[in-house]
């Protein structure tokens, strides 16, 4: 059996509590529970106080065997920000934006070159999307049209250096699809309407749900995880546009992102988001998968934020 476990950002002790809280037990090569696995939905990086310690933690545990782990959208701009293309350009540049967005991370590797580079190989190595056995786990957004187009152009189905630098550069419809399973669907603002969101970023569109249609919907009725309120009259019949839907009857599916604080968990008999917002004063979460269907709000368990000014 496994236990989904949801955006981490860094905080490394909340995790370590939640392990034990899951009863993983800590050994010689990490942590590890006797009869179940864990996986990472990915977001290790960015805005927490321990950044290397969330990914000796998970590292630690993949490399043992004790645990899968995919790579987030927080891990496709740290790995874009410091992946050079061939004319020695970083494919992600180095303003002030976008090191404000990898804050934190950016602060620790500056600390350790030799882990930082360690740690950026191994995240490159892991899967953007995972399907095991009676479910499926993505970071944003599972489409199965964008997930058969990776397995044809990418069939590592890893943020490679090769890979990165291909899609960077051509920014055609490969690059859209590893943006849709990693960053989620989005519905642009009308009339260039552009808002702020809690980071004070610029925003000229919003995350949407991928699972449900727009046709007689409301703005806010198709907003999820976003940290603004929407108009709630209907979206004009010229705006919408149809969207493959991901059906009910389906193997479940598992993701982050979203940061939906204690709202996280079951959203459908099939989906489930177990993105609590921790790095924003929310909750972690997981989902202990028993192989059942429809899945359960029961099978939740979050803990709240461990406040504590040191690592070990």
């Amino acid at each position: 059996m496994y236990d989904i476990i949801g955006d981490i950002h860094g905080e490394a002790n909340t995790l370590k509590h939640m392990l034990l809280s899951l009863d993983y037990e800590e050994g010689k090569e990490g942590y590890f529970h006797p009869e179940r696995k864990a996986v990472f939905v990915g977001d290790y990086v960015d805005r927490g106080p321990g950044i290397f310690e969330t990914l000796r933690i998970v590292r630690e545990m993949v490399t043992a065997g004790n645990a899968y782990a995919i790579v987030g959208n927080h891990e496709l701009n740290v790995l874009a920000f410091y992946t050079k293309d061939s004319d020695g350009l970083f494919l992600r540049a180095h303003n002030l934006k976008n090191k404000t967005q990898i804050k934190k991370t950016y602060e620790e590797f500056r600390l350790d070159k030799v882990k930082r580079k360690s740690y950026l190989k191994w995240m490159r190595s892991l899967p953007i999307f995972l399907e095991l056995e009676g479910f499926r786990v993505v970071h944003a957004c599972w489409d199965q049209k964008a997930i058969e187009l990776l397995k044809k152009e990418n069939p590592e189905n890893c943020l490679s250096k090769k890979f990165l630098t291909k899609i960077y550069y051509e920014k055609g419809e490969v690059f859209n699809a590893a943006m849709l399973l990693l960053k989620g669907r989005e519905f642009a603002f009308p009339d260039n309407l552009v808002l702020k969101d809690g980071y004070g970023f610029k925003r000229s569109a919003y995350r949407i749900k991928w699972w449900e249609p727009m046709n007689g919907k409301s703005f806010e009725d198709i907003s999820f995880g976003n940290r603004f309120h929407l108009p709630e009259y209907s979206i004009p019949s010229q705006l919408y546009f149809d969207i493959p839907l991901y059906p009910e009857n389906e193997k479940p599916v598992f993701f982050g992102h979203y940061c939906l604080g204690d709202k996280a968990g079951v959203v459908r008999s099939n989906l489930c988001c177990v993105d609590g917002c921790i790095a924003n004063d929310g909750v972690f979460v997981a989902y202990r998968w028993d192989n059942n269907l429809p899945l359960n709000q029961k099978n939740i368990i979050s803990v709240k934020k461990v406040k504590k000014s040191s690592l070990k």
